[in-house]
């Protein structure tokens, strides 16, 4: 049984800092005394000169002043007419805040450790360990050899050897494209995958919604949600504000995190049981007829499906697995389905992101609750996007016919997968399975832009599986792990140092644009990663897809498209484009039906189960192995992007296996000695924190440490990567789990712990 907790002091303490001061002052960054602090309409400004630019820490966007003197950036803050960096006190959204990452950002623009100019690699052995022996070159020489490296490899084992392996980016994905190549392999299957597939087949038929209107909701209800800790700005201001309005919050999470610890009630689940918890609240709602009626009736699709579903979830039986007592559930439901606007708010790597083999379901029956309630684009709720429509670069500079590529791909992840066809998306887990394996073909090349080696299960073998290409060509700020593997690294400037411009995802409420201007000229000898693909491409012999694209065009003709220019974007006086429009609530929705489908018809026809049917976790732990293993990831961190950055490596130093304090005793552990987590893969050493607000049963480590390379003299040998303990897969593995998301089940394994 569980004991609610009410931490409202600190609650009040937290919201008091969060709202008036923002998040990251609490990290003592000074400000520079030429930027005087000024009344809530905006910043004294003495500065020799102030230039609108935007954050790319994290994909909020949110709007920056970059404030300079005698050539030199000193300080960020906030765009106080910037509707993801406003401010909540103000009901237009204006103020300015930012967050502790993008603060110190100006740290990492200044770090002496970055990539500074061309490198090739001259030691042919690669590897954690290896010294690359990395010289200097012009960049001619380096367009030259990376094109001729790669060109080299496809000549002898076809496109398919080759891969990118990036986020997104329109002018990789033609390069690939042109090249006949069906590998774009990105990390989404660690991040959000299994949420995307249950939003896609059952709301919005394309991706996964970032918005949540969560300061207008009255009853926050969150599965290892942490929207306060992860330090998301619109997501923090949002959720405090709420909270000052007197919202109810209730977490439950193995571990408590900054948000279970200022929310009215925590409830430390077990892990992987979340599922089991949402079934029996859709049973109690349901059988107790508490749902909203006129939006079930007319927005949703499948309700009498649903409700035979729910018969066999009862309050005993969730109980019995999740380890909260049956009144508890029942006492939830109700106050869910009675306080309105009352929602679920879920974003990436929380219960629902793709941490157990039933992570999917339980995205599935988010939705639901959240659908039972009226919470799908609607006031208090998830917002579905009001973007700016845009014509990419396809549209705008329409290429030669491309060669039809190979089904198959290098990580299983098909191109007819029906949950994510068309979509530069990829699977980590299984990745070093099929370079290693050559399943179905030999990869051999990879153009790698923006990925270390940390960010992958069982990271050990990945790395050798990307050590084991013949060719790597790296696009980097630093010399990371990867960069060590790679032949050729071509260094990109900082988004300090660039322009364009950037849409609201994770606060689309309705279209807003920033804009991007150089805070600072290019400190060293980089290009921007366009330049690098179409220099790339003409060298390779695949100019003619590039002929006539030019960015300063394609930004003109996407700026065209929603009726500014590039000359006014510029030389506004906010920094900001925005098409202000009263919320209008959808009444139809991107599915066979038109309407929410809480029976999928989606999934069904693709072979999966229609309804969120309870299945445990794909692992339990056992005898070996008694712990579950959960990760964390700290506000002032983003994943491995700033274990380098001097400010924010002063406030969060270095990682921990963070376990109860009574585990502790138990082991014979102490805070602060030094411990093994063991895994079935793997084995990590690092020191020992143990608290009160932790499961006995479980180990947390911190994701974002461990770096090997040398060259990163802040981040080199600090901590542990998590990623070390984490299993990968084979394709036949993965299919065997039967999840539309293909999921990495980053959490989904046990692990001991004993005394280094």
């Amino acid at each position: 049984m569980t004991k609610p907790s009410d931490y409202s002091l600190n609650r009040r303490g937290f919201l008091k800092m969060a709202l008036g001061t923002g998040i990251a002052m609490g990290t003592g960054i000074s400000v520079p005394a030429f930027v005087k602090s000024g009344t809530r309409e905006g910043i004294v400004e003495e500065s020799e000169k102030m230039v609108h630019t935007y954050c790319s820490v994290c994909s909020a966007n949110c709007g920056l002043k970059a404030y300079v003197d005698r050539g030199r950036l000193v300080h960020l803050a906030g765009n106080p007419h910037d509707f993801a960096a406003g401010d909540p006190f103000d009901p237009q959204g204006a103020g300015g805040r930012l967050c502790v990452k993008g603060h110190t950002a100006l740290a990492t623009l200044y770090d002496p450790d970055r990539a500074k100019f061309p490198m090739k690699r001259t030691n042919p052995r690669k590897g954690m360990g290896e010294d690359p022996g990395f010289v200097k070159i012009s960049w001619d020489e380096a367009i030259e050899r990376a094109a001729e490296g790669l060109s080299r490899v496809i000549a002898e084992y076809g496109p398919e050897s080759f891969m990118v392996l990036s986020r997104s980016n329109p002018y990789s994905v033609r390069l690939g494209r042109a090249i006949g190549t069906p590998n774009f392999v990105a990390h989404q299957s660690t991040c959000f995958t299994t949420q995307q597939a249950a939003w896609r087949a059952m709301v919005t038929g394309g991706a996964k919604p970032w918005t949540y209107d969560i300061e207008n909701t009255r009853y926050i209800l969150g599965f290892g949600w942490d929207g306060l800790g992860k330090g998301k700005n619109p997501h923090v201001r949002n959720a405090t504000r709420a909270l000052e309005r007197g919202a109810r919050m209730v977490i439950l999470d193995p571990y408590k995190s900054v948000t279970a610890s200022k929310a009215h009630e925590w409830h430390p689940i077990v892990p992987g049981t979340d599922l089991a918890f949402c079934l029996a609240m859709i049973h109690v709602i349901i059988e107790e007829k508490s749902y909203d009626s006129a939006f079930v009736d007319e927005f949703t699709f499948g309700m009498d499906k649903l409700r035979h579903f729910a018969k066999e979830y009862t309050p005993g039986w969730a109980a019995e697995i999740t380890g909260i007592d049956a009144e508890t559930i029942v006492r939830i439901a109700r106050e869910f389905a009675s306080t309105s606007p009352a929602h679920i708010p879920s974003h990436k790597r929380d219960g629902a992101g793709p941490n157990y083999s039933n992570s999917w379901k339980l995205a599935q029956a988010q939705i639901i609750l959240n659908a039972l309630v009226g919470t799908i684009d609607r006031p208090g709720g998830t917002t579905l996007p009001r973007n700016p429509s845009m014509p990419g670069l396809d549209a705008v500079f329409p290429p030669p016919a491309y060669p039809t590529p190979r089904r198959e791909r290098i990580d299983g992840w098909e191109q007819d997968n029906p949950f994510f066809q068309g979509s530069i998306q990829g699977n980590f887990a299984t990745l070093a399975h099929g370079i290693l394996n050559e399943e179905p073909y030999p990869l051999k090349a990879a153009l790698v832009r923006g990925y270390n080696t940390t960010s992958f299960p069982h990271a050990v073998r990945a790395t050798e599986a990307l050590a084991s290409l013949d060719f790597m060509v790296c696009c980097e700020i630093y010399p990371s792990n990867m960069a060590h593997l790679a032949d050729v690294v071509l260094p990109e400037p900082h988004w300090l140092e660039i322009s364009g411009f950037g849409a609201r995802s994770y606060h689309s409420t309705y279209p807003q644009i920033a804009v991007r201007l150089p805070a600072v000229a290019p400190l060293h000898e980089t290009r921007g990663f366009g330049t690098i693909v179409m220099q790339l491409a003409e060298a390779m012999g695949y100019g003619e897809y590039f002929r006539g694209v030019s960015g300063a065009e394609f930004t003109d003709a996407q700026l065209r498209a929603i009726g500014t220019s590039w000359d006014e974007l510029t030389n506004s006086p906010t920094g900001i484009w925005e098409d202000r429009q009263p919320f209008q609530p959808r009444t139809e929705f991107n599915t066979p039906s038109g309407k929410i489908e809480l029976y999928s018809t989606v999934l069904e026809e693709a072979g999966y189960d229609p309804l969120p049917y309870w299945a445990p976790r794909r692992e339990q732990p056992s005898v070996e192995y008694p712990y579950h293993f959960l990760i964390g990831r700290p506000a002032m961190h983003k994943m491995t992007q700033t274990q380098n950055n001097r400010l924010i490596m002063e406030v969060y130093p270095e990682n921990f296996a963070t376990m109860n304090a009574k585990l502790g005793q138990k082991l014979g552990i102490r805070h602060g000695d030094e411990v093994y987590v063991e895994s079935r893969v793997g084995r990590i050493k690092l020191k020992a924190r143990l608290i009160e607000g932790i499961r006995p049963d479980c180990v947390q480590v911190v994701h974002g440490f461990g770096h090997w390379s040398r060259d990163m003299t802040r981040a080199y040998q600090v901590g542990a990567n998590d990623g070390d303990l984490i299993p990968d897969m084979t394709f036949a593995e993965m299919r065997k789990l039967r999840d539309p998301g293909m999921g990495a089940c980053m959490t989904d394994f046990g692990v001991k712990v004993y005394k280094a």
